[in-house]
């Protein structure tokens, strides 16, 4: 028996094919005829034994017990009292404040409050507030178009790898993988399009606020 047909028998966790992609697995793998059958996501694929780089198992992680805190009992008695000793000389201030104040002898006046009222020019945000605000929307823009970007690539990786497989003479029901992935990343291109469609329009409408608000046009830059 190969290594992989070792692996195969084995309770897995993880595929990794040749081209990269790593598949989480349920339960066990099986190969019947050069192709392998395994469920993921609730789902049962199958692809060919070849396009598999390696097989992976791994452990489950138990969990570290929480740390046991001290009960009161336990805790040092002087750190339980330490918040609570007074010297001889504090109690008799504080017990000859006490006898003033129920004379009606006014206590000591608060201090007065300042109100500090910032001047004119130091609410206007600087041009280093608006070149960041500026770099975060470009920023977005950029992020979704790469989101975008990466999809499409992905799409025209599979229909590539299913080309290669059908070329080899592979029945689509061998590589169901493949074409599960297929479908499922067409779908997510229209909500990758609308978040460059927002992002762009977020973009411009911060550019119209801030030639309203008269900020220069360098600053957005």
């Amino acid at each position: 028996m190969n290594a992989l047909a070792l692996l195969l028998t084995a309770m897995t966790s993880l595929i990794v094919l040749r081209s990269g992609d790593r598949i989480a697995v349920e339960g066990a793998v099986r190969e019947t005829g050069g192709v392998v059958t395994f469920r993921s996501g609730g789902l049962l694929y199958s692809l060919p034994a070849a396009e598999i780089e390696k097989i992976e198992s791994t452990a489950p992680v138990m969990d570290k017990p929480a740390p046991r805190r001290l009960s009161a009992a336990e805790e040092p008695a002087a750190a339980r009292l330490a918040g609570l000793r007074v010297s001889e000389e504090e109690r008799k201030r504080l017990i000859a404040e006490l006898e003033k104040n129920h004379s009606g002898q006014p206590s000591a006046p608060l201090p007065p409050v300042i109100v500090v009222t910032p001047a004119a020019s130091d609410l206007k945000e600087d041009e280093a507030h608006w070149r960041s605000r500026a770099r975060g929307h470009e920023e977005n823009v950029r992020r979704a178009q790469e989101e975008l970007e990466l999809l499409e690539s992905r799409v025209r990786e599979l229909q590539d790898q299913i080309h290669s497989l059908a070329s080899l003479g592979y029945h689509p029901r061998q590589f169901t993988y493949q074409t599960t992935q297929l479908a499922r990343t067409h779908e997510q291109i229209p909500s990758a399009k609308l978040e460059v469609t927002r992002a762009e329009r977020a973009w411009q409408q911060f550019r119209e606020d801030a030639r309203r608000a008269g900020v220069m046009p360098g600053w957005l830059r």
